[in-house]
């Protein structure tokens, strides 16, 4: 910037005061547009000098981050909103606005719509219900339940380049690199484009007849990258063929089919006599430069979920299924456990050991064995030990129970009655019971002693070999004495819990004036029914009709478990009388009969069954 004066004074001229105002106003206009940029002054031209008109050439915010505020739920009373510091200029007008920290805004009391917050000509944001000069952005707002929402800027304003954002464009935080010029940035960006679009390209030079080359490349399935070496795919004469890799192994073939869901097209090729025609590359920059998993897009260890309702397992299978599907879940030292679906046997499966498979919803896993214990008197108390003057034992010393008691499932405990008797007795004089190679010495409440006519009554726990021990603390080398008899022991029992379950198989249809005969899955293969309901849901049957359940699936009179004859089909059948199911064929399968007695019409029955099933 210059200011040039009128300095040629001579004597004589008239109009001398008119040429020294004239420069005074023009010093007074210069320094004037010197103090705005200076003070940074809000308002007019001069806040902004030309060169930065020239880079704001249009109306924005300067800087992303300018007047933004975050939407969501405001906390009361005031419900403020609070927009940051910011800079704005606003194009056209020539306005210059600014705010150096941020302002809260109190949303109580405004009604529920669309606000404005536009900026005063101090740079201050405001809040308004309609458009104003230098609006800058718009929300929603919910006066019941105070979130802020749908935040946008106005439409025509942009985000004008401010310093953070250029300072982010020199900062690549992928591969932890910074620039200190955007134009070294862009080249990098430039040099790595230039090297993934080389992968899987066409090698032209190369080709001979049918022979379609191509270069190397590398492509990612997971957490896996393969890479694969230049080479060719021969091609189908006169027709067009398909050319792709696929993400499992980096292997390129071709096909004249289509292609191939889970792989990564490469190219669309056309032969005609023996010559390759016509090359289309459809290589797609997000999978044939970085293919995700069988060509997906699942990114392993960050995706967090999908959007879709469903997510398939073995997505490219045709034809006649053949293939188990598993979830497995890695618990690393320890065995893997899983979940799949059993094709061969057409069910869903589980492991909790990695080796043995079992069907979900089978009643038989889902009951879990309870251990009861039960105590059993003995009603004439054998004498089990007997000894007399004796010293001291060496060591622990077993009493062997098991030809005294009869338990088929085990045994806890017995329960003994001790008489121990000493020629001098003392506080050290005893004799102590455990159970064999018990890791630990016996508290007190295991031990006898005092004198023959004094004898304690002891629980204590034997082994699987109904063995117990026994230690004597004597006085002397022959003065101790024992007896032992057995009242009693705690027999364990093993039994089974039962599971209430409600049974709904899928509806049953019969013709008019004839029976179905169904095998419905997934039912028990023992229990006691409680309930049982037949509804007629489809049909237009007026005749009456009949139930039979049967416990296999010959369906044979000797077999039958239950029937209900003459059931109008106006109303619910229901039967509260207890009755016994079981399935012979150990299928766990409901093997019913339904006879329709309505010669013109068929009807669709549903059965429901409420019962108490066992193992």
């Amino acid at each position: 910037m210059s200011v040039s004066l009128f300095k040629a004074f001579v004597q004589g001229m008239t109009d001398y005061i008119v040429k020294h105002n004239a420069n005074y106003a023009l010093i007074e206009t210069n320094l004037n547009y010197l103090l705005g940029m200076v003070t940074g002054q809000a308002g007019g031209d001069y806040a902004v000098p030309p060169g930065l008109k020239e880079i704001f050439d249009r109306k924005g915010i300067i800087g992303s981050g300018s007047y933004d505020f975050n939407a969501g739920t405001l906390t009361g009373p005031n419900y403020n909103l609070t927009v940051a510091a910011g800079a704005y200029w606003s194009g056209a007008t020539g306005n210059f606005r600014s705010k150096p920290g941020s302002t809260s805004l109190p949303m109580a009391g405004k009604a529920t719509g669309t606000w404005y917050v536009y900026l005063d000509s101090s740079g201050a944001p405001a809040l308004s219900s309609s458009v104003k000069d230098d609006t800058v952005r718009q929300f929603a707002w919910d006066s019941v339940t105070h979130v802020v929402s749908a935040k946008v800027l106005y439409a025509g304003v942009s985000i004008l380049l401010d310093g953070d954002d250029y300072a982010d464009q020199l900062t690549s935080a992928a591969r932890s690199k910074s620039f200190s010029k955007v134009a070294d940035r862009l080249e990098e960006i430039e040099q790595l484009l230039a090297e993934m679009s080389g992968f899987y390209a066409e090698d032209p030079d190369n080709h001979a007849g049918l022979d379609f080359y191509y270069l190397a490349g590398k492509v990612r399935n997971d957490s896996l990258i393969y890479e694969t070496l230049a080479g060719h795919v021969t091609l189908a004469d006169d027709d067009t063929n398909y050319v792709e890799v696929d993400p499992a192994d980096g292997t390129v073939s071709a096909n004249p089919t289509g292609f191939t869901s889970g792989r990564i097209a490469l190219f669309q090729v056309t032969t005609a006599a023996g010559a390759i025609t016509i090359v289309a590359d459809v290589r797609t920059w997000a999978l044939a430069g970085t293919g995700g998993g069988g060509g997906g897009g699942h990114t392993q260890n960050t995706d967090l979920g999908t959007t879709s309702p469903a997510f398939t397992l073995n997505r490219d299978a045709a034809g006649a299924p053949t293939q188990d599907c598993k979830l497995e879940v890695e618990r690393g030292d320890e065995t893997n456990v899983a979940i799949k679906w059993n094709e061969t046997e057409n069910k869903w499966q589980y492991t909790n050991d990695g080796a043995n498979w079992y069907d979900l919803g089978d009643i038989t896993v889902a009951l879990g064995a309870q251990e009861l214990t039960k105590y059993v008197p003995v009603d004439d108390p054998q004498e089990v030990w007997t000894e007399t003057n004796r010293g001291a034992s060496i060591d622990w010393e077993d009493l062997d129970l098991s030809s005294f008691i009869s338990a088929m499932q085990g045994c806890s405990a017995v329960v003994l009655r001790v008489f121990f008797w000493d020629s001098a007795p003392g506080p050290g004089v005893n004799v102590q019971f455990r159970k064999k190679d018990a890791p630990a010495l016996p508290t007190w409440a295991y031990s006898a002693w005092k004198d023959e006519h004094d004898p304690r009554t002891l629980i204590v726990p034997v082994d699987a070999d109904l063995v117990c021990q026994f230690f004597v603390n004597a006085s002397g080398v022959d003065t101790a004495n024992l007896r032992v008899f057995l009242l009693g022991y705690f027999e364990k029992v093993i039994g089974v819990g039962t599971q209430d379950r409600t049974f709904t198989p899928l509806p049953i249809t019969v013709a008019a004036s004839g029976n179905a005969e169904v095998n419905q899955a997934s039912f028990m293969n023992r229990g006691l029914v409680h309930y049982l309901k037949v509804a007629e849901t489809g049909g237009l049957v007026f005749g009456t009709y009949a139930i039979e359940i049967f416990a296999r699936d010959t369906f044979q009179g000797e077999d039958l478990l239950y029937k209900a004859v003459g059931i109008r089909p106006d109303l619910d059948f229901e039967d509260w009388l207890p009755w016994f199911s079981r399935d012979a064929d150990e299928t766990g399968e409901l093997h019913v009969r339904i006879t329709n007695h309505d010669g013109a019409n068929p009807g669709t029955y549903e059965i429901t069954i409420r019962a108490e099933q066992f193992a």
